[in-house]
């Protein structure tokens, strides 16, 4: 009961610096209902009034408060945004960042790296599709971006054809001729394995002719109308279909990788079966909230690059996926 006391009591404390805050998150949140709500365990968390002086001086939002204030439970939106509270698996990889690394190089737009011992160990990157436009990679190149993520197509949510994005070429090539490490993201809209399979067949297609030396990315996400395709599948069903794309992405010698935010990586995937490969997390925080092992955070969808008309995604690696390519291939 004395954590529960200390939660309301922080909470009544900063509702009057938190008024307005709005939800931030690496995508567009909820939609599903949760399966569970979880009771926190009994443990006393106190903050001192200068501590919570600092939540507002941060403008961070009662979602970053709810994590901080409970370290031992996941913290995320689901239904009607409601916060919903999952018990964390310590017999799964965990995420071993120290947070207190990160190192703000701008402010707006925020910027950060990770460094240890004051060197840089973070890769600096962005990921692009057609809603960035025409794109100056010499530029992008010389503002310090050393890895793309680009998206080679999507699966349609209502019509379920396969669509490569329409400035897939001139982005790779580009970013390619200009020293730009490069892995592709597909979006999936996948209902069984054989359609999972599809996918990843048709990205190893289309990257033939390319030195894609970074990750092949399936990004698992809510589609843009509640009557997707894929909008009443099962955990089992959807984790089956991220499994089938990324073993066929491995088996043709490419690393795969998994983009999800928080709510899908607990409540739409088992997580217990997808230990196996890399993830690309997205989470607009100071610092992200996801205790399992990653590879990629997105953390910014409001970054400004030279060479980029409007606003990009910002990453930062924390695993070097292979040297810099020269140039494209044959």
């Amino acid at each position: 009961m004395k954590r529960f006391v200390t939660i309301i009591l922080c909470i009544a404390l900063l509702a009057s610096l938190l008024a307005g805050c709005t939800q931030q998150s690496g995508q567009t949140e909820p939609s599903a209902k949760p399966d569970t709500v979880l009771t926190p365990q009994d443990e006393i968390v106190s903050y001192t009034v200068g501590e919570i002086q600092e939540f507002g001086r941060n403008d961070a939002s009662v979602w970053e408060l709810l994590q901080d204030l409970l370290p031992n439970l996941i913290v995320y939106r689901g239904a009607g945004g409601v916060f919903q509270y999952a018990s964390i698996d310590r017999s799964l990889p965990q995420s071993d960042y120290d947070w207190s690394n990160l190192v703000e190089v701008s402010e707006t737009p925020r910027e950060v790296e990770y460094a240890v011992d004051g060197e840089t160990v973070s890769i600096k990157g962005i990921d692009v599709s057609t809603y960035q436009g025409d794109i100056d990679w010499e530029k992008v190149a010389a503002s310090g971006v050393k890895f793309v993520f680009i998206r080679l197509g999507y699966r349609g949510y209502e019509s379920g054809l396969l669509v490569k994005d329409d400035r897939f070429e001139d982005n790779i090539r580009g970013a390619l001729q200009n020293g730009i490490a490069v892995g592709v993201y597909f979006v999936t809209q996948a209902i069984s394995v054989e359609e999972a399979v599809e996918e990843a067949q048709f990205v190893m297609e289309n990257i033939r002719p390319y030195n894609v030396t970074w990750p092949i990315v399936l990004d698992i996400e809510d589609a843009a109308s509640a009557t997707a395709r894929t909008a009443e599948l099962s955990q089992q069903a959807r984790t089956d279909h991220a499994i089938a794309f990324c073993e066929t992405v491995k088996e043709s010698g490419y690393t795969p990788m998994l983009y999800c935010n928080i709510r899908w990586f607990i409540e739409k995937l088992d997580i217990t079966r997808i230990t196996d490969y890399d993830k690309w997390f997205a989470q607009y925080f100071r610092k992200p909230f996801f205790p399992y092992a990653f590879q990629v955070w997105q953390y910014s969808s409001t970054g400004r690059i030279d060479g980029i008309e409007g606003n990009v995604d910002y990453n930062i690696s924390f695993v070097d996926y292979g040297n810099l390519p020269a140039e494209t291939g044959d």
